[in-house]
């Protein structure tokens, strides 16, 4: 968990591409309405890449093994995706949150070519940390009436809301996790077993 909670915090960079517009919160020291990142968009990430690392492999009981096959670090991926992101967003620069979708399902699809013995993991993650992000998501908004309508920019998004939550935060983390998930299986040859 802290090494995709370490190797995830950098991706809070994203939130460059995000503001102000997919969204424009406040932050410590107003530092996302001057430059357009903050400290808790690093921090946003720690704490998101690491639960999403290991909430299938917590409900599951399951522990990581090494791959018999004696299988080498591949940390390609881990700076490849990202690229990807960077490269669509300067392409495409107001479709920054959806450009964050299909980097993520990208990953998520190399990943699961690559290893098909995670497959199963990327889909459930995906669902199950989707299900978990939008509860907090809720609870959020019930806690800080208006929340959503004060930082989310709504008229660029598709306009779909879903107990109030935008469907784009939805289908982020669900792609986004989906990748993220068996990051470090992937990356450093390990697989999941039953504990025993």
């Amino acid at each position: 968990m802290l090494w995709a909670s370490i190797w995830g915090m950098p991706l809070g960079f994203i939130d460059f591409f995000l503001v102000p517009i997919y969204w424009n919160p406040d932050s410590l020291f107003g530092l996302i309405k001057k430059y357009g990142i903050g400290i808790e968009s690093f921090a946003f990430f720690f704490v998101m890449a690491g639960i999403v690392s290991v909430v299938y492999e917590f409900l599951r009981k399951e522990r990581l093994v090494k791959l018999n096959r004696g299988g080498r670090a591949h940390f390609w991926l881990i700076f490849f995706i990202p690229l990807v992101y960077v490269a669509m967003s300067i392409l495409f620069p107001l479709k920054a949150i959806y450009n964050l979708m299909i980097a993520g399902a990208i990953g998520a699809a190399i990943t699961a070519y690559l290893r098909r013995d995670l497959w199963k993991q990327i889909c459930a993650s995906a669902f199950i940390f989707s299900l978990l992000y939008f509860g907090v998501l809720i609870l959020l908004d019930a806690l800080f009436k208006g929340f959503v309508e004060h930082f989310y920019n709504l008229k660029n998004t598709w306009g779909i809301l879903i107990l109030g939550i935008p469907l784009e935060e939805i289908g982020v983390v669900f792609f986004a996790g989906a990748f993220w998930s068996t990051i470090y299986e992937y990356t450093k040859a390990y697989r999941e077993r039953k504990k025993i």
